[in-house]
């Protein structure tokens, strides 16, 4: 048990609103791989918990009556270790956020597979580099294990939410034809449907990465394992997903990127 209590992650939430801290913690407190510390609902006072409890992840908002969050946490010294997520509706802060490395966004409201995508992300900062001679076919290290700052993207989901990711963790777009909708689909096979106004254009303008299969799949080539005729199959353990079709027309352009890696 104490081995258990060990490992959680240890995780503060400094926020003005009281319904917001409200939702967030209790979300926090289903998981057993969190241990909510403190809440604050001040800046002075969330300067306070953080040099208390020296938390793994600071849930910050935006906005408070003293001052500005961003602000405060550019010129805040804070535990070399801890890592600031901003929990806010304020999305035009995003980008100034983006440039001092932040790093996380929940955007209220926010959906727990947000929160979980997080969470992995955080966890993922202590795995080891794979060399690349040691295992061959297992899922790709590209994602944030090679740096604690990786680049974030915008997408926007079906209920008009912005969701804060790193490309790398998406491994392909499905597009729904009977709803005339996209789908993304996270390699812990989380899924956000996005909104109706996302074209083929706008993802495969998301990364470099990201290349089309067939008029109904978008796939990030690094999780692609082996193009067997019509069929793209993925790294291990995704191997089992079976769905992705390769059409004529996109075959060469997959070929040639598949290729480059």
């Amino acid at each position: 048990m104490t081995e258990n209590r060990r490992k959680k992650i240890t995780a503060v939430i400094i926020d003005d609103d009281i319904p917001s801290i409200r939702l967030l913690a209790e979300e926090l407190s289903r998981r057993e791989d969190i241990q909510l510390c403190a809440t604050a609902e001040s800046l002075k006072e969330g300067e306070n918990i953080i040099y208390k409890y020296q938390p793994d992840l600071i849930f910050l908002d935006m906005k408070f009556p003293e001052g500005n969050g961003l602000t405060w946490y550019e010129e805040t010294t804070l535990p070399e270790h801890s890592k600031v997520v901003f929990h806010t509706c304020y999305q035009r802060y995003i980008h100034d956020a983006l440039s001092l490395r932040v790093f996380d966004f929940l955007l209220k409201p926010f959906d727990p597979s947000e929160l979980d995508v997080i969470i992995r992300r955080f966890k993922d900062l202590d795995k080891p580099q794979q060399k690349p001679d040691t295992i061959i076919g297992a899922i790709p290290t590209f994602s944030t294990t090679q740096s604690n700052h990786p680049r974030l993207i915008s997408i926007t989901s079906v209920t008009n939410s912005k969701v804060i990711v790193n490309p790398a963790d998406i491994v392909y777009f499905r597009y729904m034809s009977e709803r005339k909708i996209w789908e993304c689909v996270f390699y812990n096979l989380k899924r956000i449907i996005l909104k109706r106004q996302t074209t083929a254009e706008t993802i495969l303008g998301y990364g470099p990465d990201f290349v089309r299969t067939h008029k109904q799949y978008i796939v990030n080539v690094r999780y692609v394992g082996i193009i067997n005729g019509n069929d793209c199959i993925l790294l291990p353990p995704l191997d089992n997903i079976t769905e992705i079709k390769i059409s004529k027309t996109y075959r060469r352009d997959l070929m040639d990127r598949f290729y480059d890696i």
